[in-house]
């Protein structure tokens, strides 16, 4: 209470200001002579309606003073004033004379000692202080289940892996103050998904992070770094090397947005030297870098970031496994086969360890497939600035008949549908069709305005783009 028993006008002008309409509340203030405990909680509050004023002291002090008023005041924990103007000449006064007593007089604090001998509490609102500092790192609650539909209508036949995923992701924004970052490796057959759901998350998580933070995203080819020397590129040159200075892919990438979703595609490639200078970020958090542009101990942050592997390393007996078992969507049972695989195929154990969780793709049914190429017709078309809503099942038949069934998965298809409707999209284009188009059976294959007779013609085909109802998953 120094900075109001001694002070002036100033002092007392400014709590004026913070108290209209508001409690304003000074911690460890020290109390008169006398009081046990020596300091205790004092707030100070006008109420805005009536210009009435209370002072507040925290309950439970107890007093062995000569004043009757502070005994009052510690004793009821309050005392009510007419105004602002009041309450300050009761401090000035009363509440002064407390404190000055003559028996006290040689251990009062003069004027020139009081700012080096007051807590810093006694100076200032230290609450409000820290309300108006930014705030740390803060966790992130998604809706699972939210991100798992997104998923599902992106990623289509594998419900599984992209439940896991969305409680993984989930999970990992979820830890205020993480240790490492998030690690999956997504296993399977080639053209089933794992590079396109590690491609779509960032979109996903469009603003649900705090402050406007975003995901990024970086893709890395391993099939590009079966070379040791590669590792510069990754995390920079050494020094005294050609490159020295310059950064490096990974490294510079996550120096400027720690929240990253990295992919390392095809990791069975990359030359193990690779994936061992992984090790420390997976496990740790921290990425060494060689580049002198890094901050002081040339250490990045990768705690928030994901790093997602993929592989189609035996796929085929993973998969045989999985289905002997009948363990498709049991977590455990799916990470012990996985582990147990990729050991068995030469793959270094000290990587398994550190991966935190195992998403595995089937092959795609029929239904997927269909699916897949119905929304890749869309994709093509706008290609070409055509906005396709309908599409006759027979076109889509065509697709999937045309289609090689040869362990290829889904990758072909776009190719594929370039090569049958390109002409009928490119003439629409050409035509300037801007309305909504469906597209006709052939050969030769139409592009057509969706007019209501269409959209009749469709129905009764019993075709749709629309998605089908998912159930929430399960995990």
């Amino acid at each position: 209470m120094w900075q109001f028993l001694i002070g002036g006008d100033s002092a007392f002008a400014a709590l004026k200001e913070r108290v209209i309409g508001a409690c304003v509340v000074f911690q460890q203030q020290p109390m008169p002579p006398g009081s046990t405990p020596t300091t205790a909680r004092v707030g100070v509050e006008v109420r805005a309606a009536d210009g009435t004023a209370t002072l507040f002291v925290e309950r439970g002090v107890q007093y062995a003073g000569p004043s009757d008023a502070a005994r009052r005041w510690l004793a009821d924990g309050h005392i009510e004033f007419d105004n602002f103007d009041q309450m300050r000449q009761w401090i000035q006064v009363d509440l002064k004379a407390c404190y000055t007593s003559p028996a006290d007089s040689q251990t009062r604090p003069t004027r020139r000692e009081d700012s080096s001998t007051l807590a810093a509490g006694e100076l200032t609102d230290l609450r409000a202080v820290d309300r108006q500092l930014p705030r740390g790192p803060t966790a992130t609650n998604i809706d699972e289940n939210g991100l798992f539909q997104q998923l599902v209508r992106r990623i289509r036949g594998q419900d599984d892996a992209m439940g896991l995923l969305a409680k993984q992701v989930h999970r990992h924004l979820a830890r205020r103050t993480p240790r490492r970052p998030s690690t999956l490796m997504a296993l399977g057959p080639t053209g089933v998904g794992k590079t396109a759901s590690a491609e779509c998350l960032p979109a996903m998580l469009q603003g649900r992070l705090p402050d406007g933070a975003q995901y990024g995203y970086l893709r890395l080819d391993m099939s590009e770094y079966q070379e040791r020397h590669r590792i510069s590129q990754l995390l920079g040159a050494p020094q005294g090397y050609l490159g020295y200075d310059e950064g490096a892919q990974l490294t510079n990438t996550l120096r400027l947005n720690p929240r990253t979703i990295v992919l390392f595609d095809e990791i069975e490639k990359a030359h193990p030297d690779i994936l061992r200078a992984l090790m420390n970020a997976m496990d740790a958090g921290r990425l060494s870098s060689a580049s002198a542009t890094g901050a002081a101990g040339h250490e990045i942050d990768c705690r928030r970031a994901m790093f997602i592997f993929t592989s189609n390393l035996d796929a085929g007996g993973i998969l045989q496994d999985l289905k002997t078992r009948n363990a498709f969507g049991h977590r455990s049972a799916v990470d012990a086969v996985c582990r147990n695989r990729l050991r068995a195929a030469g793959v270094a154990p000290e990587l398994i360890g550190r991966i935190g969780c195992f998403l595995v793709f089937r092959p795609l049914d029929r239904e997927a497939r269909a699916e897949i190429v119905t929304l890749a017709i869309t994709r093509v078309a706008e290609e070409y600035g055509v906005r396709v809503t309908g599409i006759d099942p027979t076109v889509v038949a065509d697709i999937l008949k045309a289609s090689p069934d040869e362990g290829f998965g889904a990758r072909p298809d776009e190719y594929l549908i370039d090569e049958l409707l390109g002409s009928c999209l490119a003439e629409a284009a050409a035509a300037g069709l801007e309305q909504p188009a469906l597209v006709e059976a052939g050969p030769p294959y139409r592009c057509v305005p969706f007019d209501s007779r269409a959209a009749l013609s469709l129905d009764q085909s019993d075709a749709t783009l629309g998605d089908k109802p998912r159930k929430e998953h399960q995990m």
